[in-house]
C-alpha cells in the first residue's frame, strides 16, 4: 500500500511538472512575437540584417576618432567549414591581412597610420574578401586560403573598409532656411568651415582626402571634462526675422553621446528643447528650427526644436552664431538613450497624442453606444413579450451571416449622403443601435435571471426602464465588461473604417496614424515597431487591469441559486 501511494504521489507530480513545462513553453512561444517586436524598437537602422534578437550596446566611448565594426558585421563560419578547421584556418587569415595592410601603409593616406594595426580594420577587410572567396578555398583543412586573401587586398578595399570602420565625429556645412520656403541660404560656401572649439578637449583637422566629404573632424576626449564646444560664425543675408531654422551637416562616431545646439542672432538667444545624438555613423543634416505653430501641427516633424532662451551678447549684424555642445554619456546612458531613440522620435516626430486623443475619443464613445444599445434591444427580446419577437430576433441573428465588405458600399454611400463623410460619426454612431452579436450574447445572459426579481420589482412600482436599469443592468455587469473590453480592442485596432471615412489627418485615430508613419518613415522598421509598441500597450494594460471581468464576462456563469 506504501508503494501504490508514492508511486501515486510520484506521478501526481510529475503530470503537474509536465503540465507547468507546457504552459512554460507556451508561453515562451506566444511571447517571443512581442519580443522580438520591443526589441526591434531599440534598433538603429543598420541593425536590422542580418537580424538580431539583442540591439547593439553602445561601447562606452570616451576618446574618438576610434576602429570598430558592428556587432551585425563581425565574420562568421562559413557553412562549408567544421568548427574545428575554421579555429585552425582564421588566424593564419587574419595574420595575412594584416601583414598585407602594413605593406601598402605607404601608399595610404597618413591620419590612416595609427589606425592601421586595429584588430577590427583586418576583420572588416576579412568580411569583404569572405563575401567573395571561393568555396574550393574551404574544402580542404590545410591553410592554403591565406596567400588568396594576402593577394586581394589592395588599396581601394583598405580604403573602402577603413571608411565603413573608422568612427569619427566631423561637422560641415551649414544651410539656412527662410519661412518662405524658396529663401535657402548655405552659409558655409566653397567649402568654408569656420568651427572652432571655445570649451572642452577636442581638437579639430580639416580633411579632404581618404573619407566621403571634405569636413571637420573632431578629436576629442572625455576623460577630463565632461562636455566640449564648437560654435561658427557666419554670415546671415536674410533679414533675422525671416530665418526659419539652421541645418548642420554631421557624421557621428555611434557614441550615442548628447548634441544640443544653440542659435544666436541679432541680440537674441535660442536654445535647442530636445536633444540629438551621436548615434550613426554617416552623414545626417541636423535642423534646429524656431518654434512655431508647425510644432503643433500634422506633420512629420524632422527637426529639433529651438525655444527663446533669453538676450544674447551676440549683436553682430549681417550674423549668425551657432553653437554645438557636445555632452559625455557613460555607457548605461549611453544605451538608454540608443534604445529610447525610436520612442522618443515617434513622440517627437509623430502628432501622436492628437491620434491618441481621437482613438480614446472614439473607443468611448463606442463602448457607452455598446453597452446602451445592445442591453435595450437584449432586453426587449428576453424579458418582453410582444407579437413577432421571436421572427424579428431571427432577423438579428440573419445579419450575422452577411459579411461585412457586402455592405461597405451602401453604408459609405449612405453615410456620404447624410454629410457625415470626413467625420467621426460614421464610426461611433453605429454603436448606439446596438450588435447583433452583443444583442444575442446579452439576451442569452437576461433570460438566466429568475423572473421573481423582475416581478419583485414590478410589485415595487418599477416599469419597464426601471426594472432594465434597476434589476437588469446590475446582475448583467460580467457581460457589459466582456462586451466593453471586445469593443476596446475592436476600435482601437481598426483601421478600414478610418481608411474609408477620414481623409482630414486631424481626425486619424491610432491606427490610421501609424498608417501615414509608414508611408512617410517606412524604411525606418525600427521607428515602426516602437509605434506598434506605443499601440499595443494600452491593450495590454487594459487586459490585465480587467482580466478578472473578462473571464467572468467570457464563462457567463448567470447567478447562483
Amino acid at each position: 500500500m506504501i508503494r501504490v501511494a508514492a508511486a501515486q504521489k510520484g506521478g501526481k507530480w510529475a503530470r503537474r511538472a509536465l503540465l507547468h513545462g507546457v504552459l512554460v513553453a507556451g508561453s515562451v512561444l506566444f511571447s517571443a512575437p512581442f519580443v522580438w517586436l520591443f526589441s526591434t524598437s531599440c534598433k538603429a537602422p543598420d541593425e536590422m540584417y542580418p537580424p538580431r534578437w539583442v540591439p547593439q550596446v553602445p561601447g562606452g566611448i570616451v576618446e574618438s576618432p576610434y576602429i570598430a565594426l558592428r556587432d551585425n558585421e563581425r565574420v562568421e563560419k562559413p557553412g562549408l567549414v567544421e568548427k574545428e578547421d575554421w579555429r585552425r584556418l582564421r588566424a593564419p587569415m587574419m595574420q595575412a591581412i594584416s601583414g598585407r595592410v602594413r605593406q601598402l601603409q605607404g601608399g595610404l593616406p597618413e591620419f590612416f597610420d595609427p589606425y592601421l594595426a586595429e584588430p577590427d580594420l583586418a576583420e572588416g577587410i576579412f568580411r569583404q574578401l569572405l563575401r567573395r572567396a571561393p568555396d574550393a578555398l574551404f574544402e580542404k583543412t590545410e591553410v592554403v586560403g591565406a596567400s588568396w586573401f594576402a593577394q586581394n587586398v589592395d588599396e581601394g578595399l583598405v580604403r573602402s573598409t577603413f571608411e565603413r570602420v573608422y568612427r569619427r565625429v566631423a561637422v560641415a556645412d551649414v544651410v539656412l532656411h527662410g519661412w518662405d520656403i524658396q529663401t535657402t541660404e548655405l552659409a558655409t560656401p566653397g567649402g568654408a568651415f569656420p568651427w572652432e572649439v571655445v570649451e572642452g578637449d577636442a581638437e579639430l583637422t580639416f580633411r579632404s582626402e581618404g573619407l566621403l566629404r571634405p569636413a571637420m573632424e573632431v578629436k576629442y576626449s572625455f576623460r577630463d571634462r565632461e562636455r566640449f564646444t564648437l560654435q561658427a560664425t557666419l554670415p546671415l543675408e536674410m533679414a533675422p526675422d525671416e530665418v526659419k531654422s539652421a541645418a548642420v551637416s554631421i557624421h557621428g562616431d555611434r557614441s550615442w553621446h548628447e548634441i544640443h545646439g544653440t542659435v544666436e542672432l541679432a541680440g537674441r538667444r535660442f536654445a535647442s528643447a530636445q536633444k540629438a545624438f551621436l548615434g550613426t555613423d554617416r552623414w545626417a543634416d541636423v535642423t534646429w528650427q524656431f518654434a512655431s505653430e508647425a510644432d503643433e501641427g500634422i506633420d512629420i516633424k524632422t527637426w529639433y526644436r529651438l525655444d527663446p532662451a533669453g538676450p544674447s551678447t551676440f549683436v553682430e549684424p549681417d550674423r549668425i552664431r551657432i553653437t554645438l555642445e557636445f555632452r559625455h554619456r557613460s555607457q548605461p546612458m549611453a544605451t538608454l538613450n540608443k534604445y529610447a531613440n525610436n520612442y522618443r522620435d515617434v513622440l517627437r516626430q509623430v502628432p501622436l497624442w492628437a491620434y491618441v486623443k481621437n482613438s480614446f475619443l472614439l473607443v468611448g464613445l463606442n463602448i457607452v453606444g455598446q453597452i446602451l444599445g445592445s442591453s435595450l434591444v437584449a432586453y426587449g427580446f428576453a424579458r418582453l413579450r410582444w407579437p413577432g419577437r421571436e421572427f424579428c430576433f431571427m432577423l438579428v441573428l440573419a445579419t450575422l451571416m452577411i459579411p461585412a465588405q457586402v455592405t461597405m458600399i451602401p453604408v459609405f454611400l449612405i453615410f456620404k449622403y447624410l454629410g457625415w463623410y470626413n467625420t467621426l460619426r460614421p464610426l461611433w454612431v453605429p454603436a448606439f443601435f446596438g450588435s447583433a452579436f452583443y444583442i444575442f450574447l446579452l439576451r442569452q445572459f437576461m433570460r438566466g435571471i429568475p423572473s421573481d426579481l423582475e416581478d419583485s420589482a414590478k410589485i415595487d412600482g418599477c416599469g419597464f426602464l426601471g426594472t432594465y436599469g434597476r434589476i437588469i443592468l446590475p446582475l448583467i455587469k460580467p457581460a457589459l465588461a466582456a462586451i466593453g473590453i471586445f469593443t476596446f480592442m475592436g476600435v482601437w485596432n481598426d483601421f478600414m473604417g478610418p481608411l474609408i471615412y477620414l481623409s482630414d489627418q486631424e481626425l486619424y485615430p491610432l491606427s490610421l496614424g501609424l498608417f501615414a508613419l509608414q508611408v512617410f518613415r517606412g524604411g525606418n522598421f525600427g521607428l515602426m515597431m516602437a509605434a506598434s509598441v506605443l499601440m499595443t500597450v494600452p491593450v495590454v494594460l487594459l487586459f490585465f487591469a480587467a482580466q478578472r471581468h473578462f473571464i467572468q464576462g467570457i464563462t457567463l456563469t448567470g447567478m447562483k441559486a
